[in-house]
């Protein structure tokens, strides 16, 4: 019986849209015979038969095994030379056969460049994980020295931008815009404050809609221009434990010329160090054994029945292992996490490789061992 996953982490990945619902039929009728379509979100691999379109838009699929369907929608994906993913709402199921009325279909360019090799099951384990600490006292880490750290940061990436400011939250400035920062968890990113024109592309909140319904926006345009403010960015630093915790606010305000896209780009980069280094402060290593599900020469799935690695992967979604072949020496590697999934009462994590101990003769002998596991 398949069994439904739970995706609690997934990394962002570069995706085109397919608007027209006509391409989609043609890659999945194209892709169902040779490469395959897939039911995404399961711990087995279900497959789907594409059944072409019905006369009312609608796509019927026949599947290879019945699963239970948790929720009023699913979805199928395919890997070619493209990864193809499309959403349906489950119109209706009778026995192996599902049709879904497509919602919305992407491709992305950005796929795994090699097979996964699956046969290191049971004979490659992973051991000795060095992962942030899941008991970190947030009075600590947020004293004086993380202030420290992220003033450091934030002089070194905002050089060029001297009247770039930080306010932690013993000195934070007050007002409307402050609070609907620490609501809504993203920054303002305003680039004419006299139109509230909001910078485009990035994951910000634009107070507009929020000045209006509380009759504020003429009074805000009017203290903006008194104050010579014609854009600005407001950017919250959060130390992300299990809750993100608000830590200090990155300011920058320009009276003519709007705030530069670079700017948030920079002050990104400075929350994502800022980040990195309190936690790699907070590490401890749990020396367990997990059994390693698949491996390839950029990545790998680990099946995680540790429930403190687990946690802490979701804390800091990094992480330091040995992998073990048998009858060899261990091979210390970094490794970043790209999903993490919950089935039932384990996890599985899939990882890039950014590191091997030992560089260049390191990743060979990892290669050479991946290659004798055939």
């Amino acid at each position: 019986m398949a069994h439904y996953l739970i995706q609690i982490y997934q990394t962002d990945r570069p995706f085109e849209k397919i608007e027209s619902r006509d391409i989609v039929s043609d890659i999945l009728r194209e892709m169902s015979p040779t490469v395959g379509v897939y039911l995404k979100g399961y711990d087995m691999p279900i497959k789907l038969r594409f059944k072409g379109p019905r006369a009312d838009g609608t796509h019927i699929f026949e599947m290879d095994t019945v699963p239970e369907f948790p929720t009023p929608k699913f979805q199928v994906y395919s890997v070619g030379e493209n990864y193809v993913e499309a959403t349906y709402d489950l119109v209706n199921q009778k026995d192996n056969m599902i049709l879904g009325k497509l919602v919305g279909a992407h491709k992305s360019t950005a796929i795994r460049k090699e097979e996964r090799n699956t046969r290191v099951y049971g004979s490659v384990q992973s051991s000795n994980f060095l992962i942030a600490k899941t008991d970190i006292d947030f009075a600590k880490l947020s004293g004086v020295s993380s202030q420290v750290i992220l003033s450091d940061i934030h002089k070194t990436l905002l050089k060029e931008h001297s009247h770039s400011k930080i306010f932690f939250t013993s000195n934070m400035p007050v007002g409307e815009e402050i609070d609907l920062i620490k609501q809504m968890k993203k920054p303002i990113f305003i680039k004419n404050t006299q139109t509230m024109d909001s910078a485009k592309g990035f994951d910000v909140f634009n107070p507009k809609t929020s000045f209006e319904e509380d009759f504020l926006l003429e009074d805000k345009m009017a203290e903006y221009k008194i104050k010579k403010i014609g854009s600005y960015l407001y950017f919250p630093i959060y130390i992300k434990l299990k809750e993100p915790l608000f830590f200090a606010l990155l300011m920058i305000t320009s009276d003519r010329t709007p705030i530069t896209d670079e700017v948030y780009d920079l002050y990104s980069k400075v929350e994502k160090e800022f980040q990195r280094r309190i936690l790699d402060s907070n590490t401890h290593t749990i020396d367990i054994k997990q059994n390693v599900i698949n491996l390839s020469r950029n990545g790998m799935a680990l099946e995680i029945k540790n429930a403190e690695i687990a946690k802490a992967l979701q804390i800091k979604p990094s992480m330091t292992i040995d992998v073990n072949f048998k009858m060899q020496a261990p091979i210390r590697m970094a490794l970043e996490l790209r999903y993490l999934q919950r089935i039932n009462d384990f996890h599985i994590a899939g990882l890039e490789i950014v590191g091997i101990s030992g560089d260049s003769r390191g990743k060979e002998v990892y290669d050479s061992l991946l290659k004798f596991i055939k």
